[in-house]
């Protein structure tokens, strides 16, 4: 687990890309999870990239992937990474929802 220091420092700046829209380039499905993130599988993951040209690796929520097409307009939102214990810290983080 990270420390609540760690956590704190990686938020603060999290609402610098909250809203910000993007398209989609590619995509994937997850089945087999690292650590922590068992119980999200199978789950998407597909690089977006923005009208700066940065791209970013996020995780595509609240769709089927049966509806995404490449180029498709995402939007980022904020949710909760992970899975937490009663005692520790909830992190959030970026992930991307088609519009």
């Amino acid at each position: 687990m990270n420390s609540p220091v760690q956590i704190w420092r990686s938020h603060k700046n999290l609402h610098n890309y909250l809203g910000k829209q993007g398209r989609l380039l590619v995509w994937t499905k997850i089945f087999i999870a690292p650590s922590g993130f068992e119980h999200q599988t199978p789950y998407i993951v597909g690089i977006v990239e923005f009208a700066d040209k940065e791209k970013l690796p996020l995780q595509i929520v609240d769709c089927e992937e049966e509806s995404l097409k490449p180029n498709q307009k995402v939007k980022v939102v904020i949710r909760k990474i992970g899975k937490v214990k009663s005692e520790d810290v909830i992190e959030y983080g970026l992930k991307a929802k088609p519009l």
